[in-house]
């Protein structure tokens, strides 16, 4: 299978000259290119004819100049072409003869990569290209340049050169993504716009490079969604479900989003990636760096590991048998690009197996995995690739085995970890911040495991990324960046920031998300921005207000009256928004649109109602007529989840969404929302939160103070508010004293009537930034110092079934209650002075007793 697979896809895009078709002529049209880096800027595509000695016209409805890409070069930048080929031809109608400069013709693309590329490499020694001392010997860089004369019987030449493969293929991809062709064009049936002239536009040398160096993703807790699709659906051939075809279709996704790093699909109901010859091959043809995760040391994944047969999986009591595994996989997987995962953890994603039980035995065990494991690697592992890459993830049990002084060596990347609900639990100290391997994040869009999993929809707002990741890349975290996706749909959102966020962080700035949104709907919807730019940030807004797998009754009972009618206003106007919306997408997008923002959005306002009308009846109103409305919105629900399988792109993604077509009902444990309906407790109703006297958005201070750069920054689409505020920068230089007058400080105007008074703060639940660290604020009341309070359960000594963080991480806050002193009647000031970076605060409540 391996053999034909590869031919295959080889043949198909062996160089060759394709027919030249004509399409409809249509209206010109400008193409903006929507990447981050300001440096890209420079390449741009017009419709218009070449008119500047710096434009190059590489297509028309007529025909397309050819691709020159030398024999030698690798192969992923030979499928590259092959992509890129079919994308002009999606365009244009016409494709490019993919060839060599052997067959030069007066105006031609030539693409490749230094050192590989015979064509390049004379273009470079005859200082053709200029300016490549900007990519030679840099990570995935890419430059972009059209020269006059390149080569005997060429006239004029876009030239792309990669510093290493993946720069050669992304410095071609980027230029379909310029064209109008989407990352998206598969995974979320996004069409391309038809154009009758393609011209590239490059005034100067313009070159490109990622700022983190391995962007990953997770495919992951792929039970009911993306395994069944592949099972039943889109891979029925290999009967083990998610297989070479679906990671063909993921590579390419990734490619064009210029992520390079995956951690494989490691369920009990998959394959193992490693045992599918066929995965690994097409990894290392496509250029994507194959690793593992947490759980899977030495790219090893032990999800079917027979104890009967193999002993336990204990390194302490069974370390031959372990070790042969490890050593096998180092022998099949030494000339591959791969970060290999050091340490153990128990089978599949379970904690470390006992004996040893202490702390101080298990740092004795780990640090000998460390030796051996990198002894297979120093005998087996070639270093084609470079230095061969290294990553420990001190996940869940693990960390406090790290904390404890568990010395890892210092080449390893330490990839930090959120506490699944994606707040980062801790970040390298000084010192670690000097260690040659440097430090990364694991991070959840998606989560499966207690105190409750969120696997269903995407409600993770892009302001909350750019939060923690930039607070990450502020405090040197840049080596390796993976984010846990689920099953990819409904993820797109999510992946698709991500992937420019982890490109070039420092240029996200405080309102990214809106930024963001502007840019990916004007890339793939064009029409009607404004208006899915507000539907989205209400279905982030209200996701970070509850995640619909995290609704529950106890939830729902504890709101105050005025917040829960509040909620339901806020749902149904969501609901109608989207109706609304939904009418005014053109026919050919209502596929894409319904994948990655209707589907979603429907599913956040059903839901929530849903909950809202229970609370309704339990508190005692009529209860016929919310009964008949939670009944109408669960045929509603079943209806939605029956579209995106069956009707959506013709049923191409039928068995991805959890639901009655898997069978397994919607309505019951698979969706994961703890519905109403299945609660068999008497409601608990003593708990109704009282209603503030008067709340605040954090961001509507009265006046603040700032302390040079430093300064709360109101962060866009942050918090239950959308509008949290945060410390910003986030690094150590900024920490000031209790009593620093200096220190950025918030200033709120409040009234008593004076009567004792209280105040509640809601913090985001963030941790400090490394052990040792506090994430405190100062409280003052007229200017004088009240207290110093610290963010609840920040320390880190809480798990996420702790008492601050079991609830805080549902809410997505946390509150201290401060009691004040005795105040006059009248007008009083309330100041939250900053002590510690990393401070996040959403809302302010009053409270006269």
């Amino acid at each position: 299978m391996l053999k034909s697979l590869l031919n295959t896809r080889i043949s198909y895009y062996k160089y060759y000259n394709r027919s030249i078709l004509k399409a409809t002529p249509l209206l010109h049209l400008l193409v903006t290119l929507t990447t981050i880096s300001v440096s890209a800027q420079n390449l741009s595509v017009k419709t218009a004819l070449a008119s500047k000695s710096t434009d190059i016209t590489v297509a028309t409805a007529q025909k397309s100049i050819s691709l020159a890409i030398d024999n030698s070069d690798y192969q992923a930048v030979k499928l590259a072409a092959g992509f890129f080929a079919d994308d002009i031809k999606q365009v244009t109608g016409t494709s490019p003869a993919i060839t060599t400069l052997q067959h030069p013709a007066a105006e031609m693309i030539i693409a490749g990569t230094i050192g590989k590329s015979p064509a390049i490499d004379r273009l470079i020694a005859a200082h053709k290209v200029k300016d490549i001392i900007k990519i030679k010997g840099r990570w995935e860089a890419s430059l972009w340049q059209i020269v006059d004369n390149p080569a005997p019987g060429v006239k004029k030449a876009l030239i792309i050169v990669g510093s290493d493969r993946r720069g050669t293929v992304y410095g071609l991809l980027q230029i379909s993504r310029k064209m109008g062709v989407s990352p998206w064009h598969w995974w979320a049936d996004v069409p391309t716009a038809k154009r009758k002239t393609v011209t590239i536009s490059v005034p100067k040398p313009t070159w490109d490079e990622p700022a983190v160096k391995y962007r990953g993703i997770f495919i992951n807790d792929e039970d009911w969604g993306i395994n069944q699709w592949a099972r039943k659906n889109f891979e029925k051939d290999f009967a083990h479900g998610i297989g070479p075809k679906t990671y063909e279709k993921l590579f390419e996704l990734m490619l064009r989003l210029r992520l390079n790093y995956i951690w494989p699909a490691m369920h009990e109901v998959s394959k193992e990636f490693g045992d599918t010859p066929e995965n690994v091959a097409l990894a290392d043809h496509y250029g994507i760096v194959a690793g593992s995760s947490h759980c899977e040391p030495m790219l090893y994944n032990n999800v079917h590991w027979n104890e009967k047969l193999k002993g336990a999986w204990n390194y302490s009591t069974n370390p031959d048998s372990i070790y042969k595994y490890w050593k096998e996989t180092a022998k099949d997987r030494k000339d591959k690009e791969a970060v290999w995962t050091m340490g153990i953890r128990g089978i599949h994603d379970r904690g470390m197996e006992s004996p040893p039980s202490g702390i101080p035995e298990r740092i004795t065990l780990l640090e000998k995995v460390f030796k051996d494991q990198r002894d297979l690697i120093n005998q087996y592992v070639n270093k084609q690739w470079g230095p061969v890459a290294q990553c420990f993830v001190p996940y869940k049990e693990v960390l406090p085995v790290y904390d404890a002084g568990l010395k890892v060596p210092d080449d390893v990347t330490l990839i930090w970890v959120d506490d699944n609900f994606g707040y980062i639990r801790r970040l390298s100290n000084p010192t670690e911040r000097t260690r040659s391997g440097g430090s990364g994040l694991y991070w959840h869009l998606s989560y499966y495991g207690g105190p409750h999993s969120y696997t269903w929809i995407n409600s993770t707002a892009p302001a909350l990324m750019w939060e923690e990741f930039h607070k990450a890349w502020e405090n040197q975290a840049r080596t390796m960046w993976v984010i846990n996706v689920g099953d990819v749909k409904p993820m797109e959102l999510g992946i698709d920031y991500f992937s420019r966020l982890s490109w070039n962080p420092e240029s996200q700035q405080t309102d990214a998300q809106p930024q963001f949104l502007k840019a990916f709907l004007t890339e793939h919807f064009n029409e009607n921005v404004t208006t899915l730019s507000d539907l989205l940030t209400e279905f982030y807004r209200l996701g970070t207000v509850r995640k619909p797998e995290l609704m529950n009754r106890d939830w729902a009972i504890s709101l105050s009256d005025n917040e829960a009618m509040q909620l339901q206003a806020d749902y149904q106007k969501l609901l109608n928004l989207e109706t609304s919306v939904a009418k005014s997408v053109p026919l050919n997008k209502q596929d894409p649109y319904a994948e990655m923002i209707g589907f979603p959005a429907r599913i956040m306002a059903e839901t929530g109602l849903i909950f809202m009308h229970d609370r309704a009846i339990v508190y005692g109103a009529n209860q016929s007529a919310h009964q008949v409305e939670i009944d109408r919105l669960k045929a509603a629900l079943e209806s939605e989840v029956d579209n995106y399988n069956n009707k959506i792109a013709g049923g191409k993604w039928q068995y991805m969404m959890p639901g009655t077509v898997t069978g397994q009902n919607l309505l019951s444990w698979n969706s994961q929302v703890a519905w109403p309906w299945a609660e068999t407790r008497k409601p608990d109703t003593t708990k109704k939160t009282i209603q503030a006297d008067i709340t605040r958005n954090a961001s509507s201070a009265d006046e603040q103070t700032t302390a040079g750069t430093a300064k709360w920054s109101v962060i866009t689409g942050l918090g239950n508010s959308g509008r949290a505020m945060a410390l910003t920068p986030v690094n150590l230089n900024l920490s000031w004293k209790p009593g620093d007058v200096k220190a950025p400080t918030l200033n709120y105007n409040f009234k008593t009537d004076g009567n004792s008074a209280k105040v509640r703060i809601d913090f985001m639940p963030t941790f400090r930034i490394y052990p040792g660290m506090q994430l405190r604020v100062a409280i003052l009341v007229d200017n004088k110092f009240i207290s110093t309070t610290e963010v609840p359960g920040s320390n880190g000594k809480e798990d996420e079934n702790g008492p601050n963080r079991n609830q805080g991480i549902r809410n997505n806050y946390v509150s201290a209650l401060i009691d004040l002193p005795s105040l006059t009647t009248g007008t009083h000031k309330l100041s939250i002075r900053a002590i510690d970076p990393g401070v996040v605060i959403d809302k302010i409540s009053f409270y006269k007793n």
